[in-house]
């Protein structure tokens, strides 16, 4: 199966669409934890294969012509300063 991780953005509606799958939402999930584990400042770049990466899919799911395909997403975690 193949991993469906996809981010698409509608101007007109203002709005970002996240597309997945299991496997994409596995991915996603473990990377969260992991995240959440660590607990450090952190920033991290997820980006299609046209784009070089491998963690976003690239196969647009929305097919509306207003509707447009995301190819890098930046992640920034933030430490709680109260903890």
């Amino acid at each position: 199966m193949k991993k469906v991780l996809t981010i698409e953005y509608s101007e007109d509606e203002e709005m970002i669409e996240l597309h997945l799958n299991k496997k994409g939402a596995e991915f996603l999930r473990n990377y969260l934890s992991q995240l959440i584990e660590k607990n450090s400042d952190n920033d991290s770049h997820w980006m299609t294969p046209n784009w070089g990466g491998d963690e976003l899919s690239d196969d647009q799911q929305n097919l509306n012509c207003d509707i447009k395909l995301i190819n890098h997403l930046k992640i920034m975690y933030w430490q709680d300063k109260d903890e």
